[in-house]
């Protein structure tokens, strides 16, 4: 059977609050002269960084858009190798997945070039056969619908309804990481687990149907 576990990376496999909602504050203070607070920064993981932008410089055009991508670019690339963290027992999680026989694979509404920067600073990079980021198809159940096609079995991990939609809408068992940025309503219809380390034990039951 050849299987695939498609992750979703920013509140799934990384914390990403630690290292990005400072680069973004700095970014949103290069452009506005004022930094906004990390909660609201938090509450829009999951989005692209056009809509970050959007929210927290008031501004749709496009020049000031590529400014700021810009700049988040330049502060993460000083606050990733500082601060950047994977959650507790992702590294131990991924490794049993990939000897149940798994291929890997992140999709993120994120930027490829941020995906390879995190994946690479934080040590799984070689871990995934595939790194899926935002692109001109913006919906994540056609990229995922796409991943998946050529698996007997895939499963879908996230913590935003972008994620949960997505395994959804293609017919694909979900799981729902709590810990990440995500509510309560956004995870109905998937398995909701509270650790990483509980990701491995609720594939194998399902694989077990």
């Amino acid at each position: 059977m050849n299987k695939l576990a498609v992750f979703d990376l920013d509140g799934t496999l990384h914390h990403t609050e630690l290292a990005l909602a400072p680069a973004i504050a700095r970014a949103t203070k290069d452009l506005t002269g004022e930094e906004p607070p990390f909660s609201l920064i938090n509450s829009l993981y999951g989005e692209p960084l056009e809509l970050f932008c959007k929210v927290l410089t008031g501004s749709e055009e496009d020049s000031v858009r590529e400014k700021f991508i810009q700049r988040v670019q330049f502060h993460q690339a000083e606050t990733l190798p500082v601060s950047g963290e994977l959650y507790p027992g992702v590294v131990s999680m991924l490794e049993k997945l990939k000897s149940m026989g798994f291929d890997l694979a992140i999709l993120s509404n994120a930027h490829t070039k941020y995906i390879v920067l995190v994946t690479e600073i934080l040590g799984i990079r070689n871990s995934f056969v595939s790194l899926t980021g935002r692109s001109d198809e913006p919906s994540k159940t056609a990229r995922l619908a796409e991943l998946s096609r050529n698996y007997d079995f895939t499963v879908m991990i996230g913590d935003r309804y972008h994620d949960i939609l997505a395994g959804l809408e293609n017919d694909l068992p979900v799981i729902a990481c709590s810990y990440g940025y995500g509510s309560a309503e956004e995870h109905h219809g998937a398995i909701t687990v509270d650790h990483a380390s509980s990701i491995v034990p609720v594939i194998q039951k399902m694989l077990t149907k």
